[in-house]
């Protein structure tokens, strides 16, 4: 006889796996949006220089910055307060996997629209 139970390991890997897949979106747009926001930020400040015709903005930069890390903010900061409402694990790494998610597709959203700019 087989049991339907799952160990501790097979869990935690599938939780991995989750917040891991919820979180590809943000990876990808990390790289632009940092490099972008980067240049937008030292350009403002004067250390660097933009393409023709393209103006510096040190909020847009900022901005830039911030959505670029707020995928991995996200993951401590949604594990804490689902931990701290006394969530069921199983429950904790799903709101984990959906803020994550979110954030992943807000940051693609905001390189799609920095691309542009």
């Amino acid at each position: 006889m087989r049991s339907t139970t799952t160990g501790p390991l097979i869990r935690t890997a599938g939780a991995v796996a989750l917040v891991g897949a919820a979180l590809l979106p943000g990876l990808i747009a990390a790289l632009p949006l940092a490099f972008n926001g980067a240049q937008h930020t030292l350009s403002a400040l004067g250390r660097a220089t933009m393409p023709e015709g393209a103006t510096a903005s040190l909020g847009w930069g900022v901005a830039l910055l911030t959505a670029a890390v707020l995928p991995f903010v996200a993951i401590p900061v949604s594990l804490f307060i689902a931990r701290a409402r006394h969530l069921p694990r199983d429950r904790t790494v799903r709101v984990c996997a959906v803020a994550v998610l979110v954030c992943s597709l807000v940051s693609c959203l905001v390189a799609a629209v920095s691309a542009g700019v």
